[in-house]
């Protein structure tokens, strides 16, 4: 059940790569366009969503240490961008925004929850154990 878990909020984190298409806009400071400061978190927000689906099908098939250690890091990352993305809106806000005119601050919360619960179900001995010891899928 943890595989699946992990498998569902990993995909979710995919539509964080809609992200690309505010990146060529930051810092113009034309009407809605980021500001400058949300050029990390939006590079972070696109990197996290266009590897989502290769990261799924590491949750799903994937085997070896590398491909746990893969997913542990690429969690992190989402993270730490989700959080750094937080302090960037409270101190450069980006009032024009749909996603925060739609859920406020909440959803670098919930993006920060969704990758600890993945961290954690990837920490689970059930989940380690089969990525580690079980030998590679064909």
């Amino acid at each position: 059940m943890g595989r699946v878990v992990m498998l569902v909020l990993t995909l979710m984190m995919s539509g964080r790569m809609m992200t690309l298409a505010f990146l060529h806009r930051a810092g113009r400071g034309e009407a809605g366009d980021p500001p400058a400061a949300w050029l990390m978190p939006l590079i972070g927000d696109a990197v996290i969503g266009a590897t989502a689906l290769a990261v799924a099908w590491a949750v799903w098939r994937g085997r070896g240490p590398m491909v746990w250690a893969a997913i542990i890091a690429w969690n992190a990352v989402g993270l730490w961008d989700a959080l750094s993305a937080y302090i960037v809106s409270r101190s450069v806000p980006w009032p024009e925004f749909f996603m925060i005119q739609t859920f406020g601050a909440s959803m670098f919360f919930v993006a920060a929850a969704m990758h600890l619960v993945m961290i954690w179900l990837a920490l689970s001995p059930a989940f380690r154990d089969d990525v580690l010891d079980n030998p590679r899928l064909g």
